[in-house]
């Protein structure tokens, strides 16, 4: 949670920091396998991810992610009971390598990672996840020229998480974006139409 206070303010260097110091008090119940550790520490270090992404650190990413995934091959079963309601699951870092990637700027790396990507760990996640998901596959198609395919997954995620992505800065930002675009390449289409048939004005 204080890491994601930090996220509000853009402390993106000390939520890294956080994040290893976290990690540091738990990774002794983490290598002795305790379940609970397991998808805490996994959970750590895709925050991690995130914020090092956010700060524009690819290397120390990476090794977050990869220090997820590693995670996440130790999972054996969803506990019966966790304390701290943690969805940390291959899904959870599958999605996460995906966004890292779109706040990073690497579109194209994110939709192949996407293209690649196992479905049925998708749709194992919750709902709000799965939208988030969708959010951010839409981001990277529009950056990469894609306004249909765009909108097709903004769709996608409104289907799945209506009320998250109705509301949510990102998605509101990436719709208005397709939205201009398309007025912009309307106007230039009748433009160049009228000055074929010389209509006036």
């Amino acid at each position: 949670m204080r890491v994601w206070d930090m996220w509000a303010s853009a402390d993106w260097f000390d939520a890294v920091v956080l994040s290893d110091r976290a990690l540091g008090s738990i990774e002794g119940q983490y290598r002795a396998g305790d379940p609970l550790a397991v998808r805490a520490w996994g959970t750590l270090h895709l925050r991690a991810a995130v914020s090092a992404a956010r700060a524009g650190d690819p290397p120390v990413c990476e090794d977050h992610i990869h220090q997820a995934r590693e995670a996440a091959g130790r999972l054996t079963e969803q506990p019966t009971f966790d304390r701290h309601s943690l969805t940390f699951s291959p899904g959870n870092v599958l999605i996460h390598a995906i966004s890292v990637q779109v706040e990073m700027g690497d579109h194209s790396q994110a939709l192949a990672l996407a293209e690649r990507s196992d479905p049925a760990q998708i749709e194992a996640l919750p709902n709000s996840r799965r939208g988030h998901h969708c959010m951010d596959v839409a981001r990277a198609w529009l950056w990469d020229g894609h306004r249909d395919r765009a909108l097709a997954e903004l769709e996608k995620a409104e289907r799945i998480a209506p009320q998250l992505i109705r509301n949510h800065p990102i998605a509101r930002a990436t719709l208005r974006k397709i939205v201009y675009a398309e007025r912009t390449t309307t106007r230039e289409k009748l433009r160049r139409m009228s000055d074929r048939f010389h209509l006036d004005g």
